[in-house]
């Protein structure tokens, strides 16, 4: 077709009425399947979105159809998204309206009304089936005058299979220290051929943070022999899970509705049975059993004084920017952490830099990938520093310490210190120690006005300056500025002491950044790493305020710690809501935009509400 015809084409579909139509059957048997469909005319759709069917069970789709015409110049197209389901039960069922993406415009299909009638034997839907069969002869059914015998019930299959089909969760290891890696993948066994499955109850994690690893949409069955017998084997989801705290924590299970087709030797006289075989599909609801995973406290044997919770295997380094520079001029101090283990769980570590340098928060910068073996990959923390005056300083040396779970031990590394030269005047009303008193200065020249209680006069003062104001002024500004030295060196030691008290005030403002880092993903719609930073913005917070060690940070030490700091129920139930909201969007499939805008404004609201409930 020509470029020219193309475009015609294009023109005339975009004339012609756009719709999204549901149809279905008006009435059903409750044990038969029934399909589903939704066609859209004279538009390109993208991203259908179902309404939802508790009363029915979704058993596939979608399959696709497409379809164009030509008639005496009226052209049009149509594609039909087909479903298949099957009732739960009897009744009269309302099906609610889909929707679909069409050029960025949201279009809605019509409601369908469904009478699921009672279920039928195995007999009458064979007769159904083939009342429109062109061999439906007497001579082909039963050539011999004998009587056809009925399927065999669903029931007393699933019976049949019930050792032939299943699922389970397959552990790398079921012993492990606090924040080790756990490897949990759901597992498909089978001896029948698969029709179809889905994911009906998603798992839950509780005392683990988790990751979902993307599995290969092109990977084939593998064969594995269990119990003794040979299976077809599939892995239908697989997780990295890190624990929280010690004890015996639970593998939640999860239930797959699955269609099995069955080989079943023919009981009639049809001829063409008998030639080619006959089959039943069986739908069945499996259902994993729950896993335990005992979870050892690390040792407190050789612990270093620093440690912060980092499990695995790691590196460590830093840098400075220069060994010279003049007043205010930018320095940048960098931190690497790469390895293998924890490292979304890490925070950014506290260093104390010399008092007379400016410092700001790190600027983070997370490279990690989540391969077969774990998180692994680097964090870096740039940190800014602005010194204000001039003279030899030194940057301190760090310590990083992690444990490894396989040597069962902890290794520091600890970092180089920076001797530094710094050249230049002093900054003036800079933000360090001696700035602040020469601020501190100029703010008592202003500010200190000697109070008169007598009626002023109004006659020419004498010009003398011994007694004048400025002389008392002059003469008691030492003192309070000593006093003032005093105040400020011992508010500086106290902050510099209180880590608590430093962690509480800027758990706000690291909510606040990976919150806005997570609406950069909104915006992209990137659905994972948005409800991973919401998670990590929600966690980091209560971590921070409520001063919670991360290895030991659980839903129920949260809730135990809010409500001893007289926050309400309603607060934190919603807390807990969005957590599990984070968690089940991590392991579902894709949420809408709507959806995710909702959980980010929810995160929002809740951190300004958690942050005037909390008493300092």
């Amino acid at each position: 077709m020509s470029i020219v015809n193309c475009q015609l084409l294009i023109v005339v579909l975009s004339a012609s009425a756009q719709t999204f139509t549901a149809s279905a059957p008006k009435s059903v048997p409750e044990n038969q399947n029934f399909n589903l469909s939704f066609t859209l005319k004279n538009a390109n759709g993208a991203n259908v979105s179902l309404p939802p069917m508790n009363d029915f069970q979704l058993m596939g789709g979608p399959s696709t159809m497409s379809s164009f015409s030509n008639i005496n110049g009226a052209m049009s197209q149509s594609m039909t998204y087909t479903y298949v389901l099957r009732p739960k039960r009897q009744g009269t069922f309302t099906i609610g309206k889909a929707s679909i993406n069409v050029n960025g415009t949201t279009i809605q299909s019509n409601e369908v009304s469904v009478t699921v009638t009672a279920p039928v034997s195995q007999q009458q839907q064979q007769q159904s089936q083939n009342q429109n069969n062109p061999f439906n002869d007497p001579f082909f059914n039963d050539p011999f005058g004998q009587q056809q015998q009925p399927q065999v019930s669903e029931e007393e299959l699933k019976k049949q299979i019930k050792d032939d089909v299943f699922v389970r969760v397959v552990l790398n290891k079921t012993s492990t220290y606090k924040g080790e890696l756990v490897t949990a993948t759901y597992r498909l066994y089978y001896r029948r051929n698969i029709v179809n499955y889905n994911l009906s109850k998603s798992p839950s994690f509780d005392g683990f943070w988790t990751q979902e690893v993307e599995l290969d949409p092109k990977r084939r069955p593998t064969v594995e022999t269990y119990n003794g017998k040979q299976y077809n084997t599939l892995d239908l989801i697989k997780y990295h899970l890190y624990s929280q705290r010690s004890g015996s924590l639970e593998i939640s299970p999860i239930e797959i509705n699955a269609v099995a087709q069955v080989s079943l030797q023919s009981r009639s006289n049809n001829l063409f049975d008998n030639f080619f075989g006959h089959s039943q599909n069986v739908s069945l609801t499996l259902k994993t059993l729950s896993a335990k995973v005992n979870v050892k406290d690390l040792p407190e044997s050789g612990k270093p004084e620093n440690f912060s919770g980092a499990v695995g295997t790691f590196g460590f380094s830093t840098s400075l920017s220069g060994k010279e520079a003049k007043t205010d001029d930018a320095l940048t101090y960098t931190m690497k952490i790469s390895g293998t283990g924890n490292l979304k769980l890490l925070d950014a570590p506290e260093i104390q830099f010399p008092s007379s340098f400016e410092s700001y928060d790190p600027k983070e910068k997370e490279n990690i990938t989540n391969s077969a073996d774990g998180l692994s990959g680097t964090l870096q923390y740039d940190y800014l520093l602005i010194p204000h005056e001039p003279g030899e300083f030194k940057i301190p040396s760090y310590t990083f310490s992690y444990f490894d779970p396989a040597t069962a031990k902890y290794t520091t590394i600890a970092s180089p210190e920076y001797p530094l030269k710094i050249t230049g005047q002093p900054t003036k009303n800079s933000t360090n120690n001696s700035s602040s008193n020469q601020k501190d200065i100029s703010l008592l020249n202003e500010d200190i006005r000697y109070i008169k209680t007598q009626t002023p006069s109004f006659e020419k003062e004498n010009n003398s300056f011994f007694g004048s104001l400025g002389f008392y002024a002059m003469s008691v500004a030492p003192l309070f500025l000593f006093i003032g030295l005093i105040a400020l060196k011992k508010r500086n030691e106290n902050l510099a002491a209180d880590v608590i008290g430093t962690k509480r005030k800027k758990a706000l403002s690291l909510a606040r950044k990976r919150l806005s880092k997570g609406e950069k993903f909104l915006k992209q719609n990137d659905r994972k790493n948005f409800y991973e930073e919401v998670s990590r913005a929600m966690w980091g917070y209560v971590c921070d305020k409520l001063n919670i060690d991360i290895a030991s940070l659980s839903k129920e030490n949260v809730e135990e710690k809010l409500l001893s700091r007289n926050v309400s129920n309603d607060t934190i139930a919603r807390l807990l809501s969005i957590i599990n909201s984070c968690e089940l969007a991590l392991y579902s499939p894709a949420a809408s935009d709507t959806e995710m805008k909702n959980n980010y404004s929810a995160a929002l609201n809740l951190i300004a509400d958690l942050e005037n409930e909390i008493k300092k």
